[in-house]
């Protein structure tokens, strides 16, 4: 791979990092309308009595798992902000070595040669930090994709029991059709960061 090469893998792994970013807006989004389904489930299953007594537990299990969700999306936007740095600093440093690779074939500058080695040096190490924050970041989402997993489970307790509500039947049945719905782009979005976290890996190999 040529230096020109390298640096345009910078920018293209700059992009993956930011397409990551917006994906975990679109988690946080739908794990928040889940925490707050929860709650209006439970109004519902109050009003709805006895009929909806089966019901009460889900809506304590949606909101733990919605709670946690919302936690881990937000331990993962902070290694997200870390990760967006750390990527703007490879393509930094991946330009600047580019430029100096460019001057050192006109000049044998004692002081290019320094430059050179010092942004060698910067570059690896900084991709070594890059590829640390990556690992951590999968493992987050593989914790939420696990999460998800409960949800669907969730959503289909919650429509059986649903179904014993009564008059109340179909507020509580759109509630398991917003669970299965939200897990469904949790699991979507985490779909498409772990791919670019694998290209990523790739890519920095």
């Amino acid at each position: 791979m040529t230096k020109n090469d390298e640096a345009a893998q910078a920018v293209r792994n700059f992009v993956r990092v930011a397409n990551i970013i917006a994906n975990l807006d679109t988690i946080l989004t739908e794990a928040k309308n889940l925490s707050l389904t929860a709650k209006n489930a439970r109004v519902v299953a109050l009003r709805a009595g006895d009929s909806a007594f089966g019901f009460k537990p889900i809506t304590n299990f949606i909101d733990e798992f919605s709670d946690l969700t919302i936690k881990t999306t937000k331990q993962i936007s902070q290694l997200s902000s870390q990760l967006f740095s750390i990527a703007l600093s490879v393509v930094r440093c991946s330009d600047f070595q580019h430029h100096l690779n460019a001057c050192a074939k006109h000049s044998q500058s004692k002081a290019i040669s320094h430059l050179q080695r010092g942004i060698n040096l910067e570059l690896m190490q900084t991709i070594k930090q890059l590829e640390s924050v990556i690992d951590n970041l999968a493992s987050y989402f593989e914790d939420i994709n696990k999460q998800m997993r409960s949800a669907e489970y969730i959503a289909v307790t919650s429509r059986v029991e649903a179904s014993n509500a009564g008059e109340f039947s179909e507020s509580l049945q759109s509630v398991s059709d917003f669970i299965t719905g939200a897990a469904k782009k949790i699991k979507s979005a985490i779909h498409n960061n772990l791919k670019e976290i694998n290209q990523l890996k790739g890519a920095l190999r």
